[in-house]
């Protein structure tokens, strides 16, 4: 072979690999756009993004890629943490999730608060491929969506044990925390909704030792829905 002959060859073969590049590059910023849902970046979500940056938070957190690890990556919290729950916890982190590594309290204001939400599912919707994974204690949760209403009770229950962090202290059929007691066959050991109810507003008044937090706060219906999903796990 040739000098010539592998200079044209290598020339052929850049220009081939240019041409394939440019294709490619020209295709991938047409589907940004849709990938990223553009139209859905609200003021808000710019403002949210803004607050993100304000207090550091990528310091604990990963968001689409970037961030510390020391706490949950963020990027699809909000497929599986509803509007509310997120408010919640921005307002009062350990108020929402006692755990031993806890989130400090900022004391947002409800503008800070309103745009981190916005910011967090605006981000829940970019297509990442798939990445990351749905942590491991919500494996198999269902996608939430931003209401429950309309619902019956029994298709609240297990979402909304989820959106509540349950998952994060109990397990259920081996998914879950296990810092709390497994819920497996909650429904066979307590089948009472009433002291099951009774028991989520208020843990000690039926377990004078209990370390859960109580969740009188909650809705009387979302109440009902949890205590009438824990009898039914037998």
């Amino acid at each position: 072979m040739t000098q010539t002959t592998v200079r044209n060859i290598f020339v052929a073969g850049t220009v081939l690999f240019s041409v394939v590049f440019l294709i490619l590059t020209y295709d991938t910023l047409k589907k940004m756009p849709q990938r990223t849902h553009e139209e859905g970046l609200t003021p808000e979500v710019v403002e949210g993004k803004r607050t993100w940056q304000k207090y550091n938070c990528n310091d604990c957190h990963t968001i689409l890629g970037i961030g510390g690890y020391y706490a949950p990556d963020i990027t699809k919290v909000a497929t599986y943490r509803d509007h509310d729950w997120l408010e919640r916890f921005l307002s009062d982190p350990h108020g929402v999730w006692a755990a031993e590594r806890r989130m400090p309290n900022f004391h947002l204001t409800k503008t800070e608060i309103d745009n981190l939400v916005a910011f967090m599912t605006w981000v829940s919707h970019i297509d990442t491929n798939g990445w990351p994974k749905k942590p491991l204690m919500l494996a198999g949760a269902p996608e939430v969506t931003s209401t429950v209403k309309g619902e019956a009770p029994a298709a609240q229950g297990p979402r909304l044990f989820v959106l509540h962090g349950c998952q994060g202290c109990h397990m259920i059929n081996g998914v879950g925390g296990k810092i709390g007691p497994d819920l497996t066959h909650e429904g066979t050991k307590h089948p009472d909704e009433a002291w099951q109810k009774a028991h989520l507003k208020d843990p000690r008044s039926v377990h004078t030792e209990s370390a859960m937090p109580a969740f009188a706060s909650l809705p009387e219906a979302e109440l009902d829905a949890l205590a009438e999903y824990l009898v039914t796990l037998k």
